[in-house]
């Protein structure tokens, strides 16, 4: 009944918080898709003058993502997203060798946790770390798991589900330090930009998505070391220099690159805004009974991300109470919701009184001070009401 009363509520709003699942391209990109309309859709694989200078614009897209990402060294690979790309730096980038093995995070985002998987029921070993309680990984435990055998590890950036931030540079260099053969590939879907890296020197691959940046979906890209190894996943006509054959999303690379090279200008500012508005949700939203705070805070916790649980209320009926005020949060992963139970319990060893009550409220740009106050405003009346329907 509680659930039918929600969605008769007028619906006069629309404050948009999921901003970890994808998050509202820039208005000026719609100069970018008129370009691309008009004189920008040749296929830059062709050799005719129009099609010679689309390939040009791949190659600057390419410069002006590596120059985010804070490498002149490194090669760029585009690609259809972060599925696609760390499919292809696990499954296709590695020379496997006799009695090889893999160290991977233990809380990684499906797309990187199911290839390792995948490779470990093929008879593979593959050796799994065991976050903490936010989703952070120990980077004292990888080295102790990597050895002379070791072929690859796999740490994410920024976990995807809590926010959680992952020294990656330290871990990277101790890894070659302890086995310079080894490589290193790290998911950073959820920190290209946000998190910018000071040195990048040791990280083999790295893998971003552009629809997590104010492009639009269906493009990605990873960024690789020339000395890192890498096979096609796909096959046909040898675009991208064999790499990744099919014919180059020109809009959608174009569009990356442009998102990119404004967040990039403006990092500084934009991050700092929401840092603003992760810290000021937190302080209106006050202290709830049964409320706990699965994000670390402060700099081992990335700004755009809060996960919050509340115990004794059901997070789906919070997301659709919410959402029947148009308030927009989800209660975990976007890419994970179509597979039921989240991974969160098993990975973070959390009691499921807890898990079973889980949203991630995620921040960008396009937010505002007033869309954090009315949303924890709200979640703050919801939460108790909610309790009288499931407390025993």
């Amino acid at each position: 009944m509680l659930f039918l009363l929600c969605y008769n509520v007028n619906v006069m709003q629309n404050i948009y918080l999921d901003n970890a699942a994808t998050t509202q391209p820039l208005d000026m990109l719609e100069d970018t898709y008129r370009q691309y309309a008009g004189a920008g859709w040749y296929n830059p694989s062709a050799l005719y003058k129009p099609a010679v200078d689309a390939g040009r614009q791949l190659k600057d897209a390419a410069e002006t993502l590596l120059s985010a990402f804070g490498s002149s060294t490194h090669r760029c690979l585009f690609t259809s997203g972060g599925t696609e790309g760390a499919n292809t730096v696990i499954l296709r980038g590695v020379k496997n060798k006799k009695n090889c093995n893999y160290v991977c995070g233990g809380f990684e985002h499906p797309c990187v946790d199911e290839c390792f998987r995948q490779l470990a029921q093929a008879g593979a070993d593959v050796r799994f770390i065991t976050p903490d309680a936010s989703g952070m990984i120990d980077p004292a435990a990888v080295l102790q798991a990597v050895d002379m055998d070791t072929v690859l590890v796999s740490v994410m950036h920024v976990n995807n589900e809590t926010g959680a931030i992952n020294d990656i540079q330290r871990i990277a260099a101790g890894v070659k330090a302890k086995n310079p053969d080894t490589l290193f590939f790290s998911d950073g879907v959820q920190a290209f930009l946000r998190e910018p890296l000071a040195d990048t020197s040791q990280i083999d691959y790295y893998t971003v998505s552009a629809h997590k940046l104010h492009a639009h979906k269906g493009t990605g890209a990873i960024f690789y070391t020339p000395k890192a190894p890498l096979k096609p996943l796909l096959l046909g006509g040898g675009q991208q220099g064999g790499l990744r054959s099919g014919t180059e999303d020109m809009l959608g690379i174009l569009s990356f690159a442009k998102a990119a090279a404004h967040y990039h200008t403006n990092a500084q500012r934009f991050n700092a805004q929401i840092r603003e508005l992760h810290e000021a949700f937190l302080a209106a939203l006050g202290q709830i009974d049964g409320m706990h705070v699965l994000s670390p805070q402060g700099a081992q916790g990335c700004a755009h991300i809060v996960t919050l649980a509340f115990e004794d209320v059901a997070g789906e009926t919070l997301l659709h109470s919410l959402e029947a005020k148009g308030i927009y949060v989800s209660n975990g992963a976007a890419c994970s919701s179509k597979k039921g139970k989240s991974r969160m319990q098993d990975a973070l060893r959390l009691p499921a009184a807890i898990t079973d009550g889980v949203i991630r409220v995620s921040f960008s740009i396009y937010n505002t001070l007033d869309d954090v106050a009315t949303a924890a405003g709200e979640i703050a009346g919801i939460v108790p009401t909610l309790r009288q329907y499931t407390r025993k």
